[in-house]
């Protein structure tokens, strides 16, 4: 008998300073139900840890934005195989026991950047914002900074996370980069901080935003010297290199402190506010394009060249995933069996996803579906009659086969 997850999630805690933010491309209602939902229904555990306890003083002067908005236009060869709700940060990853039965549980994209968030919980409720048009990755940041400046309050500062961007953090230390954000938003010389990767510039050419950067006296914390949004070519990605011929990639999460913000709004606001970017809004402050008018990079990069170097920082990581297209998706599936991506998770939580549909029986990547594991006891035996039948770039995904296949 299937177990349903409806009734594990109820009587959930929630947010109030943390917003998730969806869109109707990216099947918002589904986005709700089946990933914040569950995620709430661990939330309280990690919140109430002790390593928590070290970030309560942020919330009430602290916004964070764990975006989660797009089509996953990327997923939808896997989508045919594990259904159409299937995209960047939602699929259909069945969370397993030591015997690879189904615990009624999933593991969605979202979980795990809303598990560093965690931290800044309180009692008083989820805020999700579902835009109905794409105006970009900063989009709800504004909205929400216009507001509190509508309603008389001060800004606040701002964290963002992305959706389907995955970090590493130390065992001992599963908050290091909310410590991070901390320490930016509790000195006062600093008011941006960026997390950064290290990457070959083969790597980052028309892929990633890339971060010139300058040493300091700390071996993973770097001065902010400018920014270059998808290197065409590279020998453009060379010239922001460091000196071991590395390039620091953006890797989108990053905090602006409250100073910052309001002055960012100022200069949004007073541009938007011209003619020439009523008539065509790739003219805004923070524009990318006339479809995209507030960008996050665009927008940190503003900040960085208001502020100068001496007062932006970047915290450079070891290990990074952006699993927003397929094969990024199976590499960090391959990760989790090794406990990686996983310290800031229950410990039993983190077994379970060890124990998941994921398990690599035969070299390859399993992606079963719950009806998939159902129909053939345990997601081992899946992957022994089903091996071969259907891979996309190499790796086998199964949902519920007819058995006479």
């Amino acid at each position: 008998m299937k177990v349903n997850p409806v009734k594990f999630y109820a009587q959930s805690p929630a947010f109030s300073s943390v917003f998730v933010t969806t869109s109707s491309k990216n099947n918002g209602d589904f986005v709700e139900k089946e990933v914040i939902q569950p995620f709430r229904a661990i939330s309280k555990e990690i919140s109430g840890s002790e390593a928590s306890k070290n970030f309560k003083s942020l919330i009430d002067n602290t916004n964070t934005f764990v975006l989660a908005a797009g089509s996953g236009s990327r997923f939808r060869e896997l989508a045919q195989t594990q259904g159409e709700q299937v995209n960047k940060i939602s699929y259909g990853m069945v969370l397993l026991d030591e015997k690879g039965l189904p615990t009624g549980k999933r593991l969605h994209m979202l979980d795990l950047p809303m598990a560093m968030a965690s931290p800044l919980i309180d009692e008083k409720g989820l805020i999700r914002k579902n835009a109905e048009v794409a105006r970009g990755s900063f989009a709800e940041v504004i909205d929400e900074a216009k507001k509190l400046r509508e309603q008389g309050l001060p800004q606040k500062n701002v964290i963002v996370m992305c959706g389907d961007n995955l970090f590493d953090t130390k065992k001992d230390d599963p908050f290091e980069l909310l410590t991070f954000c901390k320490n930016v938003i509790n000195n006062p010389k600093q008011v941006l901080g960026l997390i950064g990767v290290e990457r070959e510039p083969e790597d980052v050419v028309k892929r990633f935003g890339v971060l010139k950067v300058e040493k300091t006296d700390a071996d993973n914390i770097m001065k902010l010297d400018g920014f270059v949004e998808k290197p065409k070519t590279v020998d453009t990605a060379l010239e922001f290199a460091t000196e071991n011929g590395k390039c620091i990639a953006n890797t989108g999460m990053f905090v602006i402190k409250k100073e910052a913000m309001e002055w960012l709004l100022d200069r949004i606001i007073a541009q938007e506010n011209k003619p020439e970017t009523i008539a065509d809004p790739s003219k805004g402050f923070i524009a990318r394009s006339e479809k995209e008018p507030y960008d996050f990079s665009a927008a940190c990069e503003r900040v960085q060249e208001k502020y100068g170097k001496d007062r932006c920082c970047v915290r450079v990581v070891e290990t990074w995933e952006d699993a927003g297209e397929p094969q990024a998706l199976y590499r960090t599936l391959a990760e989790y069996q090794k406990g990686h991506f996983l310290s800031c998770l229950p410990k039993d939580l983190q077994m379970q996803i060890r124990n998941s549909a994921a398990k690599i029986y035969d070299g390859k990547t399993l992606l079963a579906s719950e009806d998939a594991v159902y129909e053939y006891k345990n997601a081992k035996n899946a992957t022994q009659m089903l091996k071969g039948i259907k891979t996309i770039d190499g790796v086998t995904t199964v949902t519920k086969i007819n058995p006479t296949f």
